[in-house]
């Protein structure tokens, strides 16, 4: 069934304006687009919802947090789950040519460019994916759209540096064993996924060490070993972190974003919000609709 709709192909010449050879959005899918295959390399996250990937003769259900490399000539589609609106399907689309990939990988490494060319090659499962259990990938995407988006002086090589940066980390994933692939490696590990996932509920140290099995000390050590920051600073990255998917998302008061990510105290939000981003939360809201106002252009 799916072999008769493959014919539709998506040109990159589209989407690469001045000769530029990256290119990358943020999309809720839908049912319009058809069955395709393309001539460029993907790499889609699965940022919001839920749904299912439809690749060769396979369907696949997706939600957050999954990434899958789609190589050129491979035919595909994602869906969400029903055309529902409260049947979201928001994700990622990052986009390349293989001269980028090559160009870009050559610059991190060999080993790096054998993973990222036999990905594209299809030597791997064709539409492989992997789950980013620490939502370590998002970050990415966000600050490679940001740059595409703003063109600020040097995006060009910021945008090459970042995917750079994701071929690592892809590379990283992939060669660890599948067990590793799809679970947290350490406790550490599944702390910072814990926090990320439950950014409303009263997160303290002692709580989470002894979650952890170890003491507030070695865990507190360890936490800051591994993330570069104290247990504070963590939990509020990832409470702003959220509520920044709320503002630009969702039409949700500010004061109840505040409470979904744990600030019973409005102003305390307010100072923690500006002291992360820089920005009051409705001046960020104000700025991400204009953003998305022109890409939908």
């Amino acid at each position: 069934m799916h072999s008769e709709q493959a014919k539709a192909l998506l040109k990159g010449s589209n989407h690469f304006r001045e000769g530029f050879p990256i290119y990358i959005n943020r999309v809720e899918e839908t049912f319009d687009l058809d069955f395709h295959t393309h001539d460029f390399i993907e790499i889609t996250y699965v940022c919001e919802g839920k749904g299912y990937h439809h690749i060769g003769e396979q369907v696949v259900p997706v939600s957050k947090g999954e990434l899958f490399v789609i190589p050129i000539g491979i035919p595909h589609v994602f869906r969400p789950v029903s055309a529902s609106r409260s049947d979201r399907l928001v994700v990622y689309n990052c986009i390349f040519t293989e001269q980028a990939l090559k160009s870009t990988a050559d610059t991190v490494g060999d080993f790096t460019l054998a993973t990222a060319l036999r990905l594209h090659l299809g030597e791997q499962q064709a539409g492989y994916g992997i789950l980013d259990r620490e939502l370590s990938f998002e970050p990415i995407f966000q600050s490679m759209l940001e740059e595409h988006t703003t063109k600020k002086p040097g995006f060009t090589a910021v945008l090459h540096s970042l995917l750079g940066w994701l071929l690592i980390l892809l590379a990283r994933k992939l060669e660890q064993p599948d067990d590793v692939r799809f679970e947290a490696a350490d406790a550490i590990g599944e702390t910072m996924d814990y926090i990320r996932h439950h950014v409303a509920e009263d997160l303290n140290l002692q709580a989470l060490a002894e979650r952890s099995r170890l003491s507030e000390r070695h865990f507190f050590r360890l936490f800051k070993q591994r993330t570069g920051q104290t247990f504070h600073s963590f939990v509020q990255q990832a409470r702003v972190r959220t509520a920044c998917e709320y503002l630009a998302g969702t039409t949700l008061k500010i004061s109840a974003i505040a409470e979904n990510v744990g600030y019973k105290d409005l102003q305390s939000f307010y100072r923690v919000f500006k002291q992360v981003v820089g920005t009051t939360p409705g001046e960020y809201r104000n700025k991400r609709l204009d953003v998305q106002g022109r890409l939908s252009v």
